[in-house]
């Protein structure tokens, strides 16, 4: 299952809300690309811990990272690996994949029911709003804070190695 993800109504944002372990957040849906169902990984001995492998997507070589470890939560052991997704960015990081216990739910909110986060609460500063969804509270990340620049940079030439592979094996 594979679904690109579609425009805003006007003055309304629209959050992809994902389950990592147990904790619920969201990503602005204009910085992802897709989300796909977890499919079988590559996982050269070279990764570094927080990658989790690297996806074959229509013959594009994703880094898949898994959102859990990076913030240091357990994820739900009760989920059965093939049901996991990975949200695939979009833009500068548009070859990298959150690995996530599952995509909940996409919606649409107004954008002044999101409280700000505490301008130095998270890791890289990731978190920047609260927003109530059903009867929990989600945190709001900014996809463009979660990597560091150096791990970007690994990030990329993990990619390259990747793709140079595929394109060995033609697609």
């Amino acid at each position: 299952m594979r679904c690109a993800l579609g425009g805003e109504r006007t003055g309304l944002k629209t959050l992809i809300v994902i389950r990592c372990g147990e904790r619920l957040c969201a990503l602005d849906r204009a910085a992802v690309r897709e989300v796909a169902l977890l499919p079988e990984l590559a996982r050269p001995p070279t990764l570094p811990p927080s990658v989790e492998g690297l996806m074959n997507l229509g013959g594009e070589a994703i880094v898949v990272v898994d959102l859990a470890r990076l913030l240091d939560v357990v994820s739900d052991a009760t989920i059965d690996p093939i049901y996991r997704h990975v949200v695939v960015l979009a833009g500068a990081d548009d070859s990298i994949g959150l690995l996530v216990d599952r995509v909940e739910d996409v919606r649409r909110i107004n954008p002044d029911s999101i409280t700000p986060a505490d301008d130095h609460s998270s890791l890289n500063n990731c978190v920047i709003g609260h927003v109530e969804i059903a009867d929990s509270t989600a945190h709001l990340l900014d996809a463009g804070r979660i990597f560091l620049a150096a791990e970007k940079a690994r990030f990329a030439d993990l990619r390259q190695a990747e793709q140079a592979r595929l394109e060995g094996l033609g697609g």
